[in-house]
């Protein structure tokens, strides 16, 4: 995809955890042409002006007005349509904005590739870019871990079967799962696991590849994605101290999941973090996303952002 808007960078945290970094880089990205543009053709026009978190505070706002999931899993949100001159313009601009052709790392070597939990489909898609990234392409990386959570999965069993893949009952059964296949492991050579979490690892291959279940961190929800990178800190010591991160998603997610990945790994470990995605437009497993759902991920990165200029203020 080509867009007439240049580029903008997600927030950024250099080595040793530098916060006015993190600040810059959201005003850059929430001042950027190309989320101008999106908000004006909704009508809205954010303060130039204002401090940065009343500008954060306004979008988030009104992002509310591409609040399609209404509290609900993304695979149940309701959309809506745009006229053709509007629905090129957002796909533009989102793309612009980081949401999509974000699928191939700046650099050659990183010391950990994180590969985020989904649901079966879309782990397949993100195991094969790393698998893609690290074994294909050579780049170089000390390890590899799949960040999943016991959240069920619920009606894709006849999905697993048709793909060949064993049974995964739980998101960090699809990541262990789909894992396994791309990077052609074996059985586990040591598990461990406690209250909500579970450990699995290979360290018979090179590079060595660990998966694991992380607990939420708020009593009675699922785990989202800032809790796997909680898990991952703490159920694996010392991986992220000072570490360089390449993390493996889906395009429209990339800026809000790096959001959370700087504020928790960046700010908390001093890991200088860099993020890419799976195309959706062109993938073979999963179906191309709507247009109504990039807006959604906006809004989720917007959301994002206020967490981790929260922290950074």
């Amino acid at each position: 995809m080509t867009s007439d808007f240049a580029r903008a960078p997600l927030p950024s945290c250099r080595s040793g955890g530098d916060r006015a970094s993190v600040a810059e880089g959201i005003a850059g990205w929430l001042g950027s042409a190309a989320m101008t543009a999106l908000l004006a053709a909704f009508g809205f026009r954010l303060p130039a002006a204002a401090p940065l978190g009343d500008r954060l505070a306004d979008a988030a706002r009104f992002s509310s007005r591409w609040d399609y999931r209404k509290g609900k899993e993304r695979h149940q949100a309701v959309g809506e349509k745009f006229e053709p001159e509007l629905d090129a313009l957002i796909r533009r601009t989102t793309a612009a904005l980081g949401l999509a052709d974000c699928a191939t790392p700046a650099e050659r070597r990183y010391d950990h590739v994180l590969v985020l939990g989904g649901g079966v489909r879309t782990m397949l898609a993100r195991a094969h870019l790393a698998a893609t990234t690290v074994l294909r392409d050579g780049i170089g990386v000390s390890a590899v871990a799949g960040l999943g959570s016991t959240r069920p999965l619920v009606g894709q069993a006849e999905t697993t079967r048709e793909l060949g893949l064993r049974p995964c009952p739980t998101e960090g059964d699809a990541v262990a799962e789909s894992l396994r296949r791309e990077f052609g492991l074996g059985e586990p050579t040591s598990c461990r696991d406690g209250d909500g979490w579970w450990v699995r690892e290979h360290v018979d291959v090179r590079p060595p590849v660990s998966v694991l279940a992380a607990p939420s961190t708020r009593p009675g929800m699922r785990a989202n994605t800032a809790d796997t990178f909680v898990g991952w800190a703490e159920l694996l010591p010392g991986a992220a101290r000072d570490a360089r991160l390449l993390l493996v998603t889906t395009d429209m997610f990339v800026p809000f999941q790096h959001c959370d990945a700087v504020r928790v790994l960046g700010l908390g470990y001093g890991a200088t973090i860099e993020t890419i995605g799976f195309a959706t437009a062109t993938s073979r497993w999963v179906q191309p996303a709507d247009t109504f759902e990039v807006l959604q991920e906006v809004r989720s990165a917007i959301r994002s952002m206020q967490l981790l200029y929260a922290a950074v203020d």
